[in-house]
């Protein structure tokens, strides 16, 4: 089977004994206590960022019971958007409905992990080519680089995360392609779920992380698509390969 190292993690968490289901429902409710909503701007696309962050983090973990009105109530609108962002969120395989239970956070799917980081790579290497070989200002770049530090001193995972997105999301946006890293982001939440839950089990495995966007800044600069490349493939596939990872992921390089 794919990814079988990801299944001996996570086996502690699915046979851990069940919580009371009221004790469920503080904690559904607690993990939503500081999220806002804008309504300056689209409300379904906000539920569905904050929904999939949650689940990312595993503050939602799997099987956790998501209702829609419950959640609605939470974050004061209407069910229609809550309903809007379900549905992309069971479109990204984050979510499951089950016969008399209702919505439901999904297991780990490890060949959707796989499939994410091969989407992933793929772009991410064209992003590169196109950053190297047309050159960009990095000086936005700059204060990611620096938010990524301060995580990476605190040894702050989460932080790390977000600030990680943010990084790609610029490079992409810097290439002229912005649309690369949104496709990434549609199939690569099962491969987020699996390197977050691995990073915060890997002691400052984030300070190689950083190093590998320090090299690709460098690479870019330099107009070194070659290297720039191989640092990406690298930095994309090397949290997996940390824990003896060989399955799809060489098959098909």
């Amino acid at each position: 089977m794919v990814l079988k190292p990801l299944l001996i993690i996570f086996t502690m968490v699915t046979n851990m004994p069940r919580p009371r289901k009221d004790a469920i429902r503080n904690e559904f409710t607690d993990v939503f206590a500081d999220a806002s909503i804008d309504r300056s701007r689209a409300i379904g696309p906000q539920i569905y960022d904050l929904v999939r962050l949650k689940i990312i983090l595993s503050q939602l973990p799997p099987g956790t019971g998501i209702n829609e009105h419950e959640l609605a109530n939470l974050l004061g609108v209407s069910r229609t958007p809550v309903r809007e962002a379900y549905q992309k969120l069971a479109d990204d395989g984050l979510i499951v409905s089950r016969p008399q239970v209702g919505s439901v956070v999904a297991p780990l799917d490890d060949d959707r992990v796989t499939e994410g980081i091969i989407i992933r790579r793929a772009l991410e290497r064209e992003v590169m080519k196109m950053l190297c070989d047309h050159g960009c200002d990095l000086h936005r770049v700059e204060p990611l680089l620096a938010m990524q530090k301060v995580a990476v001193d605190q040894d702050d995972y989460v932080a790390f995360f977000n600030a990680d997105e943010e990084f790609h999301a610029l490079l992409a946006e810097l290439a002229g392609i912005p649309a690369a890293w949104r496709l990434a982001q549609s199939v690569k939440a099962h491969t987020d779920q699996a390197r977050v839950r691995l990073t915060s089990a890997i002691p400052r495995r984030i300070e190689l992380a950083f190093s590998e966007h320090l090299q690709l800044i460098d690479a870019i600069r330099a107009r070194d698509a070659q290297t720039a490349q191989r640092v990406i493939s690298q930095h994309i596939d090397s949290v997996f390969e940390a824990i003896g990872k060989h399955s799809k992921i060489r098959e098909v390089r």
